[in-house]
């Protein structure tokens, strides 16, 4: 692992987002609270994206993933999803449509050697039901696609790349069949896999028939299957955010993903606490969580309290190291007399004026027309 990524690592697992298991006898990474909270948000993202799809939960916990990349169209789950897209959604059984579902592994040997998660490793499932004479068409755009949505969500969105998969064995191969994989690069040494899309016949069998959404007919369909391992997919984007070449030591974390959004910073004018300023950064606690902001509470109370220019200049580092996208800071004198704040950006580091009123409205602009 070249020196960049091992001083990101060290970076990240200082931070509480993920920690190196290289020293163990199983190599992989892992991650921790921080981490899990943001890998949470991903997952929150990928069952949003495509919200017409049937959703079919979570599959019973499993063992290993003995199947190579096109044999899941004979698994009794995949028979199973199925049947249950045409008894329990009638409306949506026809060709094109989509299936998701997710399910877990307490091993997997996957494709990104020292960057596999060591533990149980979550798998998100997208399958598309496409007309089989437009297979190619549609395994194109889901290409292109879901490499816009990796680069979407990076700071560094050309690092991501499509990249023809390595079959294995002409056993593999089955008729028609194609495979990418979505890789998000580190350099020259290191890549991950995000994502794998393949295209597969399905079985000549009338149980997986659907009818064409325009004429009614019954068809055959073709599947494009998409498969992200949510926590080494993760690791990819943590990784991503810490390897922007700044000097700065933030964590450049998408807004919409950061696990925590904003946070709250005072500075008092003098030794002696301020009830007023407190009872201020309390009600400012209150109205960013009512409108469902993601705070990052350093504190017990929500907010941090500082004495001097120093100590907030230490919160500064903190909530960037972390990700925090936004900081709201509030003055003693400002902020009790004019209603003023200022909002702090990690990207920028720099501060702009913002009324009291205009809050929460402002900040859930920001994430919704980002």
């Amino acid at each position: 692992m070249s020196g960049r990524l091992s001083r990101c690592l060290k970076s990240l697992e200082s931070s509480g987002f993920l920690r190196s298991t290289d020293n163990t006898n199983i190599p992989g990474i892992e991650l921790l609270h921080h981490g899990s909270a943001f890998a949470k948000q991903l997952q929150q993202q990928w069952l949003s994206m495509r919200p017409l799809a049937v959703h079919f939960g979570s599959v019973p916990h499993t063992e290993s993933n003995s199947q190579h990349r096109f044999s899941f169209v004979h698994s009794k789950e995949f028979r199973k999803h199925f049947r249950l897209l045409n008894q329990s959604h009638p409306s949506k059984s026809k060709c094109p449509t989509l299936v998701k579902h997710q399910r877990r592994f307490t091993f997997k040997s996957g494709p990104n050697s020292s960057f596999d998660y060591t533990q149980s490793v979550t798998q998100l499932i997208t399958d598309f039901f496409v007309e089989p004479h437009r297979g190619l068409e549609h395994f194109y755009n889901v290409q292109r696609e879901s490499k816009i949505w990796w680069m979407r969500y990076s700071s560094n969105p050309s690092r991501y790349a499509i990249v023809p998969y390595d079959f294995q064995s002409e056993s593999e191969l089955g008729e028609d069949c194609q495979a990418i994989d979505i890789k998000a690069a580190f350099g020259n040494e290191e890549e991950v896999t995000v994502e794998q899309l393949s295209l597969v016949s399905l079985p000549g069998d009338e149980d997986f028939e659907l009818p064409d959404a325009r004429t009614g007919q019954m068809l055959l369909p073709k599947v494009i299957r998409s498969v992200i391992d949510l926590e080494p997919a993760t690791c990819a984007l943590l990784l991503d955010g810490c390897d922007h070449g700044r000097e700065s030591r933030s964590l450049l974390l998408n807004r919409v993903l950061a696990p925590y959004q904003c946070g709250i910073a005072a500075i008092q004018k003098t030794e002696q606490i301020s009830p007023d300023l407190c009872d201020l950064c309390a009600h400012m606690t209150d109205v960013l969580r009512s409108a469902r902001l993601r705070l990052h509470l350093l504190e017990e109370n929500g907010y941090t309290l500082a004495r001097n220019r120093v100590q907030l200049a230490q919160h500064f580092e903190q909530s960037d190291r972390l990700g925090v996208p936004y900081t709201l800071l509030l003055d003693e004198d400002q902020a009790l007399g004019n209603g003023l704040m200022q909002l702090r950006s990690r990207d920028t580091q720099l501060a702009e004026s913002i009324h009291i009123s205009d809050l929460p409205d402002y900040l859930l602009n920001i994430f919704r027309n980002y």
